[in-house]
């Protein structure tokens, strides 16, 4: 499917949740919530704000994408819900869009890279992309496993928990709502049966939440 549609895509996966609407007409209008504010208080009046710029509303709208993760458990589960009420009324198509992918997205580079981030309780969420396209399907593993792996070059979200020793990081170079508003055009472009598309999403977690784990040692 060329991309000649109004999709408003949304992603909560890391840190501030952001949006992205490309119209039809080729022009692509992207926005970050504000970071003192809670998803469930600042996603809805950030999607409006955006239709509002670009001279839309909800009945404009011919698709929907979201971040289906891995990521924050809280931000993706409120970023699915959303979208949900959004599209009780709508019954739109979304495109469901690897969080992994958007941030291979926020680099310029054409080489194959690894993105990583920290998935807590000595787990790592790991993704192979090359200009867009994944090489390897996302997963879950121990920080041991990765350190066992050949090293790579790899893109982040949070340097700050991140430690791999022979490894080559690279910075982002788009913000990461750019980086959505990219992947989302390449995937509507991409579509060849957008009648087979979901109407509801559920969010792609790859590990167990924090209850689950400690009720699997209750």
């Amino acid at each position: 499917m060329k991309q000649q549609k109004n999709i408003l895509s949304l992603d909560a996966a890391f840190g501030s949740a952001c949006a992205c609407l490309i119209r039809q007409d080729g022009k692509s209008f992207h926005t970050t919530s504000a970071s003192d504010k809670p998803h469930s208080q600042a996603i809805l009046p950030m999607l409006e704000s955006l239709l509002t710029e670009a001279g839309l509303d909800w009945k404009t709208l011919q698709f929907l994408g979201v971040g289906i993760g891995p990521g924050s458990f809280t931000g993706l589960r409120v970023a699915a819900a959303i979208m949900a009420g959004i599209n009780s009324g709508l019954h739109l198509p979304i495109l469901e869009i690897s969080s992994l992918a958007i941030t291979a997205r926020q680099s310029h580079t054409r080489e194959p890279i690894w993105v990583i981030e920290d998935a807590r309780a000595n787990s790592v969420w790991i993704g192979l992309y090359q200009e867009g396209i994944a090489l390897e399907k996302d997963r879950s593993q121990t920080w041991g496993e990765l350190r066992c792996m050949p090293t790579g070059t790899y893109l982040t979200q949070a340097m700050a928990t991140v430690n791999l020793p022979g490894w080559k990081h690279l910075p982002l170079d788009l913000s990461r709502s750019e980086a959505l508003s990219i992947l989302t055009r390449e995937q509507a472009n991409q579509l060849n049966h957008p009648d087979k598309l979901p109407r509801t999403v559920i969010p792609t977690y790859l590990t167990p939440s924090q209850a689950e784990r400690n009720a699997r040692r209750g």
